[in-house]
């Protein structure tokens, strides 16, 4: 009678046993099930990020080989002129080095610019119709000395300096008033050190910066 007794808490308490370890069980595959589903989650946004990012690729690809077909295509129309053609902060940039256009520390146009400067215009008015150009000046580092009394500064020379050629481009080719403006960087956005000769050359220049649509 004890025995069976014994055989019977024996059987119940391996069932209870059973189902501790079915609940456990259970309990743990749940929560493998939740870790999935969050891990699919996770992979689904990475796949989408991938995708984004794929794209946004694509369009950047895209757009340098607009700028470096349209740089292309205004170097071999401005052959000749003196005028480099560069890609410059995502827009395509006529070059034009300010002792082609001025005499040491003035802003009247030399006489000999004038052809280079309607050859220009033409191709803005033809391959870049439409577009709006900042005409922006740029000087060394070197103070004002002899015009100290007329520009207080080298913004005030370089903002002069590219008013003069906007004044031309305008009244004398043909360019849109609307299509143009001016800016004025002095000696703040330097392509050579200022400590020789060659690299001051450098930085005195004109810049003709076809715009991106959109920008500013």
């Amino acid at each position: 009678m004890l025995e069976g007794r014994g055989i019977v808490r024996g059987l119940c308490l391996f069932g209870i046993l059973g189902i501790v370890a079915v609940g456990t069980g259970c309990g743990e595959l749940k929560k493998l099930r939740q870790e999935n589903q969050q891990l699919n989650e996770q992979l689904s946004g990475l796949q989408q990020e991938n995708a984004e990012l794929s794209s946004k690729a694509s369009r950047y690809e895209n757009e340098l080989n607009r700028l470096e077909n349209s740089r292309r295509d205004l170097e071999a129309k401005l052959k000749g002129t003196g005028a480099t053609v560069r890609i410059k902060n995502g827009a395509v940039s006529v070059l034009l080095p300010g002792a082609v256009l001025f005499d040491p520390g003035q802003t009247t146009l030399r006489p000999q610019s004038k052809a280079t400067l309607k050859k220009i215009a033409g191709v803005l008015k033809t391959a870049a119709s439409g577009e709006i150009v900042r005409i922006e000046g740029h000087t060394d580092s070197d103070p004002i000395s002899k015009q100290k009394d007329k520009y207080k500064s080298n913004w005030e020379l370089s903002a002069s300096r590219s008013a003069a050629v906007l004044h031309y481009m305008v009244e004398e080719c043909g360019v849109s008033p609307t299509r143009v403006y001016i800016a004025g960087f002095g000696q703040y956005q330097p392509m050579a050190d200022n400590k020789s000769k060659t690299g001051k050359a450098r930085n005195r220049r004109v810049e003709f910066v076809i715009v991106p649509k959109g920008g500013g």
